[in-house]
């Protein structure tokens, strides 16, 4: 069987594409699972006023 240049060339598109594709959810899961250590501004704000509401 011989592959001509242009089925060659559709099938390197293809893996190109599909380790695009990987690399675009590996990310994507990394974003979704990292969280970076201690509270964002908008979570510091409101754990303090739930403190501050708390106490009286």
């Amino acid at each position: 069987m011989t592959l001509s240049s242009s089925d060659l060339r559709v099938q390197i598109q293809l893996v190109v594409a599909a380790g695009a594709a990987l690399l675009v959810l590996l990310v994507a899961t990394t974003l979704a699972v990292y969280k970076p250590r201690g509270l964002t501004r908008y979570g510091w704000r409101k754990q303090h006023e739930q403190r501050k509401e708390s106490q009286l």
